[in-house]
């Protein structure tokens, strides 16, 4: 096997490339690795990658901009953004604002919002965020297979007062499935044993599109680090052995700030959490982050400390964020409860589902490339879960009924999750076998998809919507 591929000994470095960071001085600042954006050109289109200095064949990918990941955006909060997308695909595409409360028009979803963008075609997504926060923009046209492929990037609304740092630094962690002369393995793309176990899994994993980047820091630096998970499946446990770290945001909206418990953070495919770090170690020192996976721990990327020190005692300004219009929106005793039990996969008890308005066994089922259900139903059909006023608040009151995890998504609302009292989502994780709800008030118009963002179950029926008018 390939030093490149992952095994016990040694997982891929990863680091960070094309990073929204500027070099520290001896004074804070509000650090923006550029000037928001208020018009934007996006190119999708197929190229090659390389991940590490050493590669000798460049991957085939698909990418934005020529970039893998693509380029960070960086819009401004409450104005309108124009984002040009152009399709030099040979085939269809989309691009969807994961985590944006935008118009319905806006979110990216062929066939419910908009129409595929054909190759050589293009659309204009026209942007107005309300909240700042941390976001990230994918493709929403055969996303188990574009997604895997590369079609992903980072998209932060930038905050009117953001937390004076040192360094502002973009963390997108992806997975590949790549074969021994690091060449993308695509005759898996649609393999029934991915979609009906945990989905597409990698065994290279990249930060920012790179496998052996550090990030350069110096002692007393106020660093801010925004993680958002790209992968198509894989849930990433990491583990940062800096012992200063505070968690400012989820998903994109602000918590109060806390510290993560034995420096471990865990994101589910679409989650994301922004943390400040007190660089702490002396000159000379190297910081290992890594990825638990069972009972190892893997180097995906490190900080390495310089011979100078920006200041010898921490900072003790306050770092909380300040709140966005969201967090003004307060949940009632009352609820419409929708129950939604999500069934399937193997191991499974499923023995039948509806699919296109017909009631099929499994075999049938597979026969058609679906394998997930919520409540009975094997992806898309023709009346929402349900439909409601704007401004009526939904209990998804879930039961997972089967041997896998699911990272469930609602688009264009955030929602409390029952893990998580007064923490604002838009992606959560529930475990195999757990039951609990998913909170908000349904206050943007329009049809919006509920689905599981290991992607390949999405595509396998797990996937639903709703309507608000």
């Amino acid at each position: 096997m390939s030093d490149h591929l992952l095994n016990r000994r040694k997982f891929i470095k990863a680091g960070i490339a094309g990073i929204a960071g500027i070099a520290g001085s001896a004074c804070l600042r509000h650090v923006s690795a550029q000037a928001p954006q208020p018009e934007i050109r996006l190119i999708a289109s197929p190229g090659q990658a390389n991940f590490s200095a050493g590669q000798k064949t460049a991957t085939r990918v698909m990418h934005y901009n020529q970039s893998i990941p693509g380029p960070v955006l960086r819009l401004p909060q409450g104005r309108e953004s124009v984002i040009r997308f152009e399709n030099f695909l040979d085939e269809s595409s989309s691009v969807h604002w994961h985590g944006l409360r935008i118009a319905n028009a806006m979110d990216g979803v062929p066939g419910m919002t908009q129409a595929a963008v054909e190759p050589g075609e293009s659309f204009e997504y026209r942007l107005v965020p309300p909240d700042a926060g941390t976001y990230w923009y994918h493709s929403h046209q055969r996303s188990w297979a574009q997604l895997a492929l590369g079609l992903a990037g980072v998209l932060i609304v930038e905050e009117h007062n953001p937390p004076p740092v040192d360094q502002d630094l973009v963390f997108a962690i992806d997975d590949w499935r790549l074969d021994d002369n690091m060449q993308f393995d695509r005759n898996s793309l649609g393999a029934m044993h991915d979609w009906a176990h945990g989905g597409r899994m990698g065994n290279v994993i990249t930060v920012n599109g790179e496998t052996e980047k550090t990030y350069h820091v110096a002692r007393g630096e106020r660093v801010r680090m925004r993680l958002v998970n790209i992968a198509n499946a894989r849930v990433m446990n990491l583990l940062f052995n800096e012992p200063e770290i505070s968690v400012i945001a989820i998903d994109g909206q602000p918590v109060e700030p806390f510290t993560p418990a034995g420096g471990k953070i865990q994101l589910a495919p679409g989650q994301r959490t922004d943390l400040i770090i007190d660089m702490s170690a002396d000159p000379g020192q190297r910081s290992l982050i890594e990825v638990v996976i069972g009972e190892y721990a893997y180097e995906v990327a490190s900080f390495v400390y310089g011979q100078n020190v920006q200041r010898e005692q921490a900072l003790a300004a306050p770092i909380r964020l300040a709140q966005n219009p969201l967090q003004n929106n307060r949940l009632p005793r009352e609820f419409l409860h929708v129950h939604m039990v999500m069934e399937g996969g193997a191991m499974g008890g499923m023995r039948s589902a509806t699919y296109n308005g017909r009631e099929m066994n499994i075999r049938e089922l597979v026969k058609n490339q679906k394998i997930w259900a919520i409540n009975g139903i094997a992806g898309m059909s023709e009346t929402p879960l349900f439909r409601v006023p704007r401004g009526s608040a939904v209990s998804l009151d879930i039961v997972n009924d089967n041997s896998w995890p699911h990272a469930m998504h609602v688009h264009g609302h955030h929602f409390i999750y029952h893990k998580a009292p007064g923490i604002w989502r838009d992606t959560a994780l529930f475990e195999r076998g757990e039951q609990g709800t998913m909170r908000f008030i349904a206050d943007n118009p329009g049809k919006w998809l509920i689905h599981c963002h290991m992607v390949e179950h999405m595509a396998g029926g797990m996937v639903t919507w709703f309507e608000v008018s």
